[in-house]
């Protein structure tokens, strides 16, 4: 039966294993100059306001909330109140833009500043959690990938929570992997995740499958322990979630949990004449006939009706569905869901995959069950309004640090193998040459 490496086990004592200060601060290091002549490179070379074309909405919900409207018109226009996306991320861009102005040169320089410093602390949680589940050539390989790989250097481009959203994400899995480990998670413990966990859906609740599976998994993991406790992180998650659904019903006068936009994207993914990508001809910022639609009816009953025809359209095509989720499936996967979208992306997104599958077989064959349900639950969960509706890039790169610290241990796995197969090879006795006659003339 295959043994487990000393390097490759849970901790149960306080002494854990530890970054080297050397390779950790070379990487970040590396990863800091990449991104510094990725915001030269924007500053010196694109329009000035090219950032805020990469998420029109953040600017424009910035602006409401500058004018004392709250969060609202997302499309431009006064079209009143909104919940299309968590508020916590508009928020932070309307302070950058209230200290630095409105779309201005210094506020785009400073959302790419602080987008870059959320990139490297999202490298050094990879880091982290790699170096406590496995060992530091894989920690060093995993920090690598994420400080140079292109699509991930200019990450910070992009206008959306989508850099937050990494880090927060992985942020949760470094907590849990640190309460797995100590002899006893207490009461302190739990409500910390679940205050962490209701922050996270703040900012984007499309986390929350993968939140809630993390979670599971911890108090599983920690059965035993004064098994009430989990239900502290429930309550306190409650607490600081809780004002976001409660601002929706007040201001919609309907029970809006988490975002209206799920019946437009269910929509848009499933349509006559839908390809499984992102069609923004049919978004009211683009399109004036959705938006008079929207208008009429108000966000909550146009993303109701737009439900109801998606529904009808899934119903009436049920193969057609089955073929469009087929599509996003493997475009999810192979980082092709974006039109158009570059060769880099797929070169990444495959690579990473293809990987991340192979460091779960090699996990389940060390029979490291805790690992391989860590990692499969956000790989099974998060995906999951993705392949209904449109699977662009952009989704695919929040779980991007949980499969680069598996490819990174398939690697440093699989080049281990290869070492001691050669070794093996080498180090078997050799048969001695037969010795041939000397042939003499006659």
């Amino acid at each position: 039966m295959p043994r487990p490496h000393e390097d490759d086990v849970f901790p149960a004592v306080a002494e854990k294993p530890r970054l080297k200060m050397g390779p950790t601060v070379t990487i970040l290091g590396l990863a800091l100059v990449m991104r510094l002549l990725v915001i030269w490179t924007v500053v010196t070379r694109y329009p000035p306001q090219w950032l805020f074309t990469r998420g029109m909405e953040m600017g424009l919900l910035a602006k409401s909330l500058l004018a004392g409207k709250g969060l609202s018109s997302p499309f431009g226009g006064d079209t009143g109140p909104t919940a299309i996306v968590a508020p916590v991320y508009p928020l932070l861009v309307a302070a950058v833009f209230r200290v630095f102005g409105s779309y201005s040169l210094a506020s785009a320089i400073v959302i790419l500043a602080a987008q870059t410093v959320v990139n490297l602390v999202t490298i050094w949680l990879i880091m982290y959690a790699a170096r406590r589940l496995f060992n530091q050539p894989t920690a060093t390989l995993a920090g690598s990938i994420w400080a140079c790989s292109l699509p991930l250097v200019w990450m910070p481009t992009i206008l959306w929570e989508t850099s937050l959203s990494c880090c927060l994400l992985m942020g949760l899995f470094a907590i849990v992997l640190e309460y797995r480990a100590i002899p006893e998670i207490g009461p302190l413990q739990w409500i910390t995740v679940g205050g962490y966990c209701g922050l996270c859906a703040l900012v984007n609740p499309a986390l929350l499958l993968s939140l809630t599976g993390a979670v599971l998994w911890l108090a599983f993991v920690t059965r035993g322990r004064q098994s009430y406790w989990p239900l502290l992180s429930l309550l306190t998650f409650v607490l600081v979630f809780s004002p976001w659904p409660i601002r929706n019903a007040r201001v919609f006068h309907a029970f809006v949990p988490l975002r209206t936009t799920v019946g437009l994207e269910l929509w848009m993914g499933n349509r006559d004449g839908a390809t499984g990508y992102l069609d923004e001809s049919v978004f009211p910022m683009f399109n004036q006939q959705e938006l008079a639609d929207y208008m009429t009816r108000g966000e909550v009953g146009y993303s109701a009706h737009k439900s109801e025809l998606a529904k009808q359209y899934i119903a009436t095509h049920p193969l057609e569905f089955l073929e469009l989720t087929a599509r996003r499936f493997v475009r999810f996967w192979t980082g092709t869901g974006t039109e158009n979208g570059s060769a880099l992306f797929a070169l990444h997104a495959t690579s990473a995959t293809l990987l991340g599958v192979i460091a779960l077989a090699l996990l389940l064959r060390r029979r490291r069950y805790e690992l391989v349900a860590l990692f499969a639950v956000p790989m099974l969960l998060f995906p999951i309004p993705y392949l209904i509706t449109h699977a662009e890039f952009r989704y695919r790169l929040v779980i991007d640090p949980i499969m680069t610290a598996l490819g990174a241990y398939a690697v440093v796995e699989l080049a281990r193998l290869a070492a001691r197969a050669r070794k093996a090879t080498s180090s078997k006795p050799r048969l001695a040459p037969a010795k041939t006659p000397i042939l003499r003339s006659i």
